[in-house]
């Protein structure tokens, strides 16, 4: 047993945040472990889907479900009360539908600064659950490791209302290297390259991510540029559009670009002060993320 004092057990109303991802994925079962099995009524496991995921996050999650038996509930925001909608594996978004219909609501794009794609189709949707559910207040569980303080405080530092904020794996001492070998052990993994992550056009992945993604698979970044072109601005204006990437992508070929020291890739990869980088990754961060361990291990440039 994982004893009296784990972090991993739920007092009270909770909702365990799933993101698809392999860290998110080691805390769900960390939890499920804790609790023999099997979660407690009141603790919800939840996945909130923007229809912008990789079908691989979606099959992992799958996955968690069947081998598992956990009950992961699968929900997407909707503009109208009650601000969600129970979907499955099989009636999930899968062309952005949630992402687009909140974009031309606002009528113009999410960018670094307002990132209101994951406020709205993330942080609010999952609140909004767990108002239905009747609850006041809660603690909502989030997937930060012991490796990533900096954001560990950023978050607890904030007043959040309604909910709490757990962090089991910070708690725990749980690190990026941990999870690596959880998944290197376990029957099923994650199967998305290192370089595409669950929400594949994200525009605060470099330039050259997304280059790679416009040479491999164009059509995975064909809403980005629709969007773009719709709203009549960019998702980031320090960079090309996306139907740039995807037109010199297509005149060009494969360029096989290098995401190492990448200055514009702003996707947190939440850093120590106490690790040096290791640029062979990819990652201009002093701490990696989960997808660099698998990417050298690999031998995979990201």
């Amino acid at each position: 047993t994982e004893g009296r004092v784990t972090p991993f057990l739920c007092d009270g109303p909770t909702i365990v945040n799933v993101s698809g991802g392999r860290t998110s994925g080691y805390m769900l079962r960390r939890h499920l472990d804790a609790h023999g099995g099997t979660l407690p009524p009141d603790v919800h496991a939840v996945f909130t889907n923007t229809g912008a995921e990789h079908e691989g996050t979606l099959r992992f999650l799958d996955e968690q479900v069947r081998q598992w038996g956990v009950d992961l509930r699968w929900i997407e925001r909707t503009p109208d009360a009650p601000g969600w909608r129970e979907v499955t594996f099989e009636t999930a978004s899968r062309e952005s539908e949630p992402f687009e219909e909140l974009v031309m609501q606002r009528k113009f794009l999410p960018n670094a600064v307002m990132r209101f794609c994951t406020v709205d189709l993330k942080i609010k949707t999952a609140a909004a659950f767990m108002q239905s559910q009747g609850y006041e207040h809660w603690t909502s569980v989030v997937g930060l490791r012991h490796d990533e303080p900096a954001r560990v405080s950023k978050l607890r530092a904030r007043d959040h209302g309604q909910w709490d904020v757990a962090c089991p794996l910070y708690d725990a001492r749980v690190t990026v290297a941990d999870v690596a070998a959880y998944w290197r052990a376990s029957p099923f993994d994650l199967r998305i390259a290192p370089h595409e992550g669950n929400c594949v056009g994200c525009f605060l992945k470099s330039t050259s991510r997304r280059r790679r993604i416009a040479e491999d698979t164009p059509e995975r970044l064909a809403w980005w540029a629709e969007m773009e072109a719709r709203i009549g601005a960019r998702f980031r204006k320090d960079g090309p559009s996306y139907r740039d990437l995807i037109a010199d992508a297509s005149a060009q070929g494969r360029l096989h670009l290098s995401v190492v020291d990448d200055a514009d890739d702003l996707v947190a990869c939440g850093c120590t002060d106490r690790r040096p980088v290791r640029r062979r990754c990819g990652c201009r961060s002093r701490q990696h993320t989960l997808a660099c361990i698998f990417a050298r291990a690999d031998g995979v440039a990201a």
